[in-house]
């Protein structure tokens, strides 16, 4: 925890740096940069259709749980999530973003093998009703050490809000899980711009906590960003992309494995 706390705090600090410098800067140089980057706000909406891989467990009281596999166990099906963005750049070599992303999967199905869940045991041949709401705040800074004509690079320092709840419902049983985990996570960033309307972007952010002998407390969290932009206009842009998310979590009482790897498209509104 010393260390987590150590990096949300460098985190916050460098966010936290006066802007007034950084914004005459960009005024200065704004007009140089390639189309794709001459803005101060921009806002994205779009939509992720990932393949995904959930294991999730929840112990109970001296009563473990069963590592629960969704799609095998449970019935999930693959879905489409929509996804918003906010960032503003307060100067040529600054930005600050916030991030939503909702993640549900509804499923049922008659359970294979026995399956305990949060101290209560789920008998095989039952049909069971599963939800699993997986949503993501994303609050980032990106310091952009590079900036040239034909590419830029950048350093990325983020914190990644996760609420997830867990429900198997199969009467009369109705157990639900809960957790919350604030995750901080650095990493980096690099565009290039092969055409004056064209920007391929890939970015990369990850933290890791190595897992207790016992079992409890530990994970990381690795996050990839592979797309390009197309500019239709100076204040639209469309972007295809595809993203990569590894979570791999250790609580006291519950755990998750949890993957999402896809294809999304967005559009783009800059200002």
């Amino acid at each position: 925890m010393r260390a987590v706390t150590q990096v949300m705090v460098a985190s916050l600090a460098v966010v936290c740096l006066p802007w007034s410098a950084r914004a005459q800067d960009a005024g200065r140089r704004l007009p140089d940069l390639p189309v794709d980057e001459r803005y101060r706000i921009e806002a994205l909406a779009g939509a992720w259709a990932p393949g995904a891989d959930v294991i999730v467990s929840s112990d109970a009281q001296g009563v473990p749980g069963t590592r629960i596999d969704l799609k095998r166990d449970a019935g999930l099906i693959d879905q489409r999530f929509p996804g918003l963005q906010l960032t503003w750049r307060p100067g040529l070599r600054h930005k600050m973003r916030i991030q939503y992303l909702p993640i549900r999967f509804d499923a049922t199905a008659t359970l294979s093998r026995d399956l305990v869940f949060n101290g209560a045991t789920y008998s095989a041949g039952w049909p069971v009703t599963t939800r699993l709401d997986w949503t993501t705040y994303r609050f980032g800074y990106e310091y952009d050490f590079i900036v040239r004509r034909r590419a830029s690079a950048g350093f990325i320092a983020e914190v990644k809000h996760t609420r997830v709840r867990a429900q198997l419902r199969a009467a009369p049983i109705d157990e639900v899980s809960r957790q919350a985990m604030p995750v901080p996570a650095v990493g980096g960033v690099l565009r290039v711009y092969p055409a004056a309307r064209l920007t391929l972007t890939g970015e990369a952010t990850f933290f890791g906590v190595p897992d207790r002998p016992d079992g409890h407390y530990g994970g990381r969290i690795a996050d990839v960003d592979v797309s390009g932009v197309w500019t239709v206009t100076r204040h639209l842009g469309a972007q295809l992309g595809y993203r990569a998310i590894d979570i791999h979590h250790l609580g006291e009482w519950n755990t998750a494995d949890f993957s999402l790897r896809g294809i999304y498209v967005a559009a783009r509104v800059r200002y």
